[in-house]
């Protein structure tokens, strides 16, 4: 039974611990109530910390009521001890942000339930999250109870999986054709632009790029070593790779393994390795408005601020800011605007949408899927497929051409307008029978009905 006492103007604590000794400790209290109740508490968390290490002895697993600590301090433990070091920093900040700093990081484990994250995921939500983001701080806390119970630190089921997955739009990714790649190259700035192409004929992803060394570079076999990214000597899949060189990268590879300074395939200007901050990106929607890869064009004026989204960059005039004199005094005999200045919008790429550009056309190019899933190093080939296969209405027009023609017997009817009687216009039925593909002989008929078979002779 917890106990307090007085001595010296201090309040002091007596409880029983985990090993059944009598413990003394020293607490902050203003009153005999409230040492009370912080001595009860030891008394209780030493209590569920022995029925803890008492039913570990016997080989029982903890039960609800025994565990301690609360959901944020489950968090920090998470991040400190089972988070991959790569993702460390970032799930920091999203569980800080969504648990760490808020009210429901404070509650205690045992009192913790399905309800209350389900409650955290609709919050997150509602303060702007999208449905993706929402997914993904939801993945990574049944991460953080999957481990915890693999760690005796949560007991029963993972109680984020009763709770609701977003739904989430796919996107359409933007990507390059192959006539579209060497006027992108061409504009990248020259210190850029071997990381561009290797980038469109390997795949890689930034970080291997930037951590990539010419000894992992083999230009007689022609071959790429994929081994590291960033400061990691392991890449996002966690395994290394063997790809081979395409012909076209191979003389840029090798100007930079026998020019470029340092070990690194792809330095900075000193040698040293890009740091993860680097972003080609800015590079890349440059790069994309000098190659007249674009959406449109953003007409600004810029004494009063008018804008007109058009389709090319040719001159055009601010409807507002007419100027109706030739600054003489002497009024114009046709008044127009102030010259509009163009600016280019680059079409919605990322850099990461290289490497969605190689998968997109080797598969257009008719290579298998299972080639470029090994190219690309992904564990499923349904990512390879739904995830970086791009279609545009080019190919799906393609696709509509391989169908079967029509036979040189059908033509087309031209309708042949009736006049209006006198109770009114005409019927018309006749002439969209008229209008339909007919097989062309003395006896005209409409196109079967939907679903029957089409003639094709």
């Amino acid at each position: 039974m917890a106990s307090v006492l007085k001595r010296g103007g201090f309040w002091y604590a007596k409880w029983t611990d985990a090993t059944g000794t009598r413990c003394r400790e020293r607490i902050d209290a203003s009153s005999k109530a409230q040492a009370k109740a912080l001595a009860d508490e030891l008394e209780v968390e030493a209590r569920r910390h022995r029925n803890l290490v008492r039913r570990a002895r016997n080989g029982l697993p903890p039960r609800p009521e025994d565990l301690t600590g609360t959901f944020a301090d489950l968090c920090t433990w998470w991040l400190d001890h089972r988070c991959p070091e790569a993702s460390r920093s970032g799930e920091r900040q999203r569980l800080g942000k969504y648990v760490v700093s808020k009210p429901l990081g404070a509650l205690p484990l045992d009192a913790l339930g399905s309800p209350h994250l389900d409650e955290l995921l609709h919050d997150a939500e509602s303060a702007g999250a999208s449905a993706a983001s929402v997914n993904k701080l939801r993945s990574v806390l049944h991460t953080v109870f999957s481990k915890a119970k693999k760690a005796g630190k949560w007991v029963g089921e993972n109680p984020v999986a009763s709770t609701e997955r977003r739904k989430v739009a796919k996107r359409i990714y933007a990507t390059l054709r192959a006539e579209e790649v060497p006027l992108l190259l061409a504009e990248v700035p020259a210190e850029w632009r071997p990381l561009f192409a290797a980038a469109l004929w390997t795949g890689m992803r930034r970080g291997e790029l930037f951590a990539l060394r010419k000894s992992d570079v083999d230009l007689a076999l022609r071959t790429i070593t994929v081994q590291r990214s960033h400061e990691r000597d392991t890449t996002k899949g966690g395994h290394a790779d063997l790809i081979p060189i395409a012909a076209p990268l191979l003389p840029i590879l090798k100007h930079q393994v026998e020019h470029a300074p340092g070990s690194l395939v792809f330095p900075a200007a000193d040698g040293t390795q890009r740091s993860a901050e680097a972003d080609p990106q800015k590079i890349l929607r440059t790069a994309l408005a000098r190659a007249g890869l674009v959406e449109g064009y953003e007409h600004l004026c810029r004494w009063c601020g008018h804008k007109e989204r058009q389709s090319d960059n040719g001159q055009r005039y601010c409807p507002k800011c007419l100027k109706r004199t030739n600054g003489t005094g002497k009024a114009l005999a046709q008044p127009r605007g102030r010259a509009l200045w163009p600016k280019a919008i680059p079409r919605p790429m990322r850099f990461h949408d290289l490497r969605h550009t190689t998968a997109t056309l080797l598969l257009r190019a008719g290579v298998d899927a299972h080639r470029v899933q090994r190219l690309l190093r992904h564990r499923d080939v349904r990512t390879t497929t739904g995830i970086y296969g791009h279609l545009d209405v080019e190919d799906l027009r393609a696709a509509l051409a391989t169908l079967p023609e029509l036979g040189p017997n059908w033509v087309q009817m031209d309708p042949t307008p009736q006049a209006e009687t006198e109770n009114g216009p005409a019927n018309t039925a006749n002439a969209e029978e008229n209008s339909w593909w007919a097989l062309g002989d003395s006896n005209p008929r409409p196109l079967p009905c939907e679903g029957s078979a089409l003639p094709l002779s």
